[in-house]
């Protein structure tokens, strides 16, 4: 690996990586040098086995974003364990139901900007805190291309809204982070097979279809996150990155 994208001695929180893109983010922070600290509301064993097995390090805790003070105890871990905080990726997040604006729960909509995104808001704060008194940092959030389109018109608008309010909330925080040395960026990939759709043969060859690079998998958005957050992008913030696999669709861009 190119010395450039090297972490070695660092530490890495990775939220919602007991599984999917945020597992194959752990996997390639840990195999670029850093020390993984992860917080999911589901148990991280599995993706810790992998870590270790690797020659890595890494230590979960069993946590929900959308709690301030889950956010404040999973900072507090990074640090009492590794000594440092140098990379946050805001990654966890929900689906929500899909439907439509009328007939969205006040119960369904609130759930999902509560976690996907007042728990990166709380993530960030409370990573914020140690970063800016060393004058460094990365932060990553897991935006989405439903943030600039709606694509399938039966989709959620919950999840549309938070992962929009994702990019607004990353170029409002670089702007106020990087004067003190803390860059932060989103990513907004299309679809990612991070998990088993359940899709039969045919119906996988329709969902590739309009990827002529192939539907992404996790670790490539490890590897974009991984660019974010090494050296190799030190004049990079406040951007968004669309990873597609080449997928364009008519809608609006930005």
């Amino acid at each position: 690996m190119n010395e450039v994208h090297r972490l070695d001695g660092q530490t890495a929180i990775v939220t919602g990586a007991a599984q999917g893109i945020g597992q194959g983010i752990a996997l390639v922070l840990s195999e670029a040098g850093a020390n993984i600290v992860i917080g999911d509301i589901q148990d991280a064993s599995n993706t810790l086995r992998q870590i270790e097995q690797n020659g890595g390090r890494a230590v979960s805790m069993l946590m929900d974003t959308s709690i301030p003070s889950d956010a404040e105890a999973l900072v507090e871990l990074a640090l009492s364990q590794y000594g440092t905080l140098d990379v946050l990726v805001n990654n966890a997040g929900i689906d929500a139901p899909r439907g439509t604006i009328w007939g969205l729960s006040n119960e369904e909509w609130q759930r999902t900007i509560d976690v996907n995104l007042s728990g990166v808001f709380y993530c960030t704060r409370a990573a914020l805190k140690p970063m800016l008194a060393v004058g460094s940092g990365c932060i990553v959030n897991i935006s989405s291309q439903a943030a600039r389109a709606a694509g399938d018109p039966n989709g959620s608008p919950a999840y549309n809204a938070s992962k929009a309010g994702l990019i607004g909330l990353t170029v409002a925080s670089s702007a106020q982070a990087a004067p003190k040395g803390v860059r932060v960026n989103a990513i907004m990939p299309a679809l990612v097979e991070s998990r088993d759709f359940g899709w039969s043969p045919e119906e996988r060859a329709a969902q590739i279809r309009p990827y002529p690079l192939g539907i992404g998998k996790p670790g490539d958005i490890g590897q974009a996150v991984l660019y974010l957050v090494s050296p190799a992008s030190r004049w990079v913030t406040g951007t968004a990155l669309h990873i597609t696999g080449g997928y364009e669709r008519s809608g609006p861009w930005f």
